[in-house]
């Protein structure tokens, strides 16, 4: 029988690595043992629960062993770590000065120090500190690729002396630096991580899969490994062989808050929402307030249609840029904060937070008349919204007078795709290059103009605009929500329903808009055709809504209400990607029914592919748009299927989508400015069955040929709006040229 001290007994399980059999006995010393005793015990069960990512837990534990043991460094390097990770960086530094004030050569509060100072832009002196940990640790080889990173080409031959000893970082900085042959004859796990993490990069896929998942395999399935592959995988859109990789990675690594979130990324883009918020709360508990794990907290609750949850969680985030740019994501859903004015006080916060734009060189110059060089950026070349709004209009540009480099952030391969890669003059694959690489090959293309159809939203790299990658930058399509905030977004690509006289205060850029519709509808060449009014054989009307639930508001819901109440025997279909998770269905439930709703009266679906969701239109008589974040894609999607639909005007832009679409097919008074005129219109579309059969039967007609689907009319205008945006520059350069018409 075993009658050793408890504190004994837990010490060395920690020091076996049993941390979890450890911590009752540090328990149970900090009530029954000395105050010597209990003190080292609270240190320990501290440092224990932080290495078990119970950052939360441990905390108050660390800062009760720094006042009770005032000359040791541990307590407080750790809690420079917790500082650190909160993003507080000036209580970071203090507490690694303070370490290092008691013990001056504590290796990891000079590696915690050197990490701030670099993030600072203080390299030099990073890389002191980095020099005096290596002299104190040379068998770390962590600190070792740590100072050979910020070192950059000085130090690439140490980077491949490292590589056998210092696992996947080494690997992934060897990967940066050296092309995938270098690392061929290599032997161990990590030349072959490398080798894949090159492959990747240059555009090798399944290749670098191969290599990774062989590294693996040679790596006894080490947790650094499992959380790479599974990253890349996600990173790939692979998110079904991402999932059980990233499980077992965080059964071994849970304080790490970067597995942590790849873990819920992956469970939301496997459209498991209640799991991915299940996973995020734990963590967000077990971790602390993460700027990241609240973000994608956010995203998350505002997939499920929770608006005012998420924007909470935005909030809690602070005020970083990453926390910004979420913020702005969620925020264009938000009841009342989605507003056009409050949407603009986020963006110029980003816009603060953002580098200032730095002077350009433009070798080409500025002759105002010559062909134009464009560049694209978008990680949504293909079967997407960006797709089916923006290439019609690409493919319409004079080619006379425009080339066109596509800069593409995801590989995509699909019949969009591929009439993309066609339409372009050059092509570059970007999406794993860092911010620093991808700026320098969007400046060594010397575009005259750049647009953006990435934006703030999931996989979009607009940020790196910030510093100025062309002289005329423009957004367009792909999270055009609301103004970016950036200065150095010259132009926001609109129209003048979406943004109408009066608008220029709630936006950074100038706005340049089309004389028509500001997007092109590429339709689907598979769509099914349009079927007969459903009404006519159900004896009943029959609404609908394919939004997704983060547009789905309590407003909307209870409006929604009033026109079912109104019209009996009329019934309501839901259909969208959210609605296959059964608890996200249930709670919807419970939310409609609070607005009014009787569940009886709705039929809610899940995801489908996109051939079933457009005949799904068939069985609906009626689309009712929701708000403020009104139908893009959705709409149009509607009316090519032949089905009209109830908006509402709002003030931002993206609750005006719907109105310039509508506006453009012919359909402007199918719009309402408030909820009573909404319900109105509902019900008077509903009164006559023969004009909605005749309108339904001659819907896709008419948006063919309209300005929303006239792929040549919309490519000149196009080409007038960037010729004039030119023209504006070269004003600004000095040059002389003839003036410009006006836009």
């Amino acid at each position: 029988m075993n009658h050793a001290p408890p504190l004994r007994l837990a010490l060395a399980a920690l020091a076996e690595g049993r941390t979890a059999e450890a911590l009752p006995l540090l328990h149970r010393c900090l009530s029954e043992g000395s105050p010597e005793e209990a003190e080292l015990a609270r240190l320990n069960l501290g440092m224990a629960l932080m290495d078990l990512g119970r950052v939360q837990q441990a905390a108050p534990l660390l800062e009760a062993a720094a006042a009770a043991l005032p000359s040791l460094a541990e307590p407080r390097f750790r809690l420079g770590q917790i500082a650190a990770l909160r993003g507080d960086t000036a209580a970071a530094r203090r507490h690694f000065e303070a370490a290092l004030a008691r013990e001056p050569c504590h290796v990891m509060s000079l590696v915690g120090l050197a990490a701030l100072r670099a993030r600072e832009g203080a390299v030099a002196e990073a890389l002191s500190l980095l020099d005096t940990a290596v002299l104190l640790a040379p068998q770390d080889h962590a600190i070792r690729i740590e100072r050979a990173r910020l070192a950059g080409p000085a130090r690439r031959e140490e980077v491949l002396a490292l590589l056998d000893a210092g696992g996947v970082e080494a690997a992934r900085l060897a990967a940066r630096l050296f092309p995938p042959e270098t690392f061929a004859a290599g032997e161990g796990w990590p030349w072959r991580a490398a080798e894949g993490l090159a492959l990747l990069a240059a555009g090798r896929e399944e290749e670098g899969f191969a290599a990774l998942r062989l590294a693996l395999v040679l790596s006894a399935d080490a947790p650094e490994m499992l959380a790479e592959l599974g990253a890349r995988l996600l990173d790939a859109e692979r998110h079904g062989e991402a999932l059980p990789l990233l499980q077992r990675a965080l059964a071994a690594r849970p304080w790490d808050v970067e597995t942590r979130s790849s873990h819920a990324v992956a469970l939301f883009r496997l459209q498991r929402f209640s799991e991915a918020e299940a996973a995020l709360t734990q963590a967000l508990r077990d971790l602390g307030p993460r700027p990241a794990l609240l973000g994608n907290l956010a995203l998350t609750l505002n997939a499920q249609g929770r608006q005012e949850e998420a924007l909470a969680a935005a909030r809690a985030a602070g005020e970083g840029l990453e926390a910004l740019i979420c913020r702005i994501a969620v925020q264009p859903y938000h009841p009342t904060e989605g507003s056009a004015a409050a949407l603009a006080e986020t963006a110029r916060a980003i816009g603060r937070a953002l580098p200032a734009p730095e002077q350009l060189a433009h070798p080409p110059g500025f002759d105002a008349n010559r062909r134009l060089r464009l560049g694209v950026l978008s990680g949504n070349l293909g079967r997407h919204p960006v797709g089916w709004l923006t290439l019609a209009g690409f493919e319409n540009l004079p080619r006379e007078e425009f080339e066109i480099v596509c800069f593409s952030l995801r590989r995509r391969e699909d019949p969009l795709a591929r009439r993309f890669r066609a339409m372009a003059d050059r092509w570059h694959e970007v999406g794993r290059l860092s911010d620093a690489e991808l700026l320098e090959v969007l400046r060594a293309e010397h575009c005259d103009i750049l647009i953006d159809c990435g934006g703030y939203g999931s996989g979009g790299r607009m940020t790196v605009l910030a510093r100025r990658a062309a002289p005329v930058q423009i957004k367009w399509v792909g999270a055009q929500a609301a103004t970016t905030g950036m200065p150095a977004i010259d132009w926001m690509l609109t129209d003048c329903i979406e943004t109408p006289p009066g608008s220029e205060a709630h936006y950074t850029e100038r706005l340049l808009r089309l004389p028509e519709a500001y997007v092109c509808y590429t339709a689907p060449a598979d769509a099914p055709p349009v079927g007969p009014l459903p009404a006519l054989t159900r004896g009943h009307l029959t609404f609908g809504c394919f939004n997704n639930l983060a547009k789905v508001t309590p407003a909307v819901l209870a409006t929604w209400a009033r026109i079912l109440a109104a019209l009996p025997g009329s019934r309501l279909v839901l259909r969208t990607a959210a609605l296959g998770d059964p608890a996200v269905r249930e709670a919807l439930l419970a939310r409609a029914r609070a607005a009014g709703l009787d569940p009886a009266r709705l039929e809610l679906h899940g995801p489908v592919p996109h051939r079933e969701l457009l005949a799904a239109y068939n069985g609906i008589d009626i689309a009712l748009d929701p708000f403020p974040y009104t139908g893009g894609l959705t709409a149009l999607e509607a009316l090519y299927m032949g089905v009209p639909l109830i908006a509402l005007a709002g003030s931002s832009f993206a609750g005006r989508h719907a109105l310039s679409h509508l506006t453009h097919a012919g359909l402007a008074d199918w719009v309402s400015e408030d909820e009573d005129g909404y319900v109105a219109r509902a019900i008077a579309a509903a009164a006559d069955l023969p004009a909605l059969a005749a309108l339904r039967a001659g819907l896709r007609d008419r948006l063919s040929s309209s300005p929303l689907m006239d792929g040549p009319r919309f490519g000149r205008h196009l080409a007038q709006a960037l010729r004039f945006a030119w023209h504006q520059r070269c004003r600004e350069a000095g040059a002389v040229y003839p003036a410009p018409g006006r836009m």
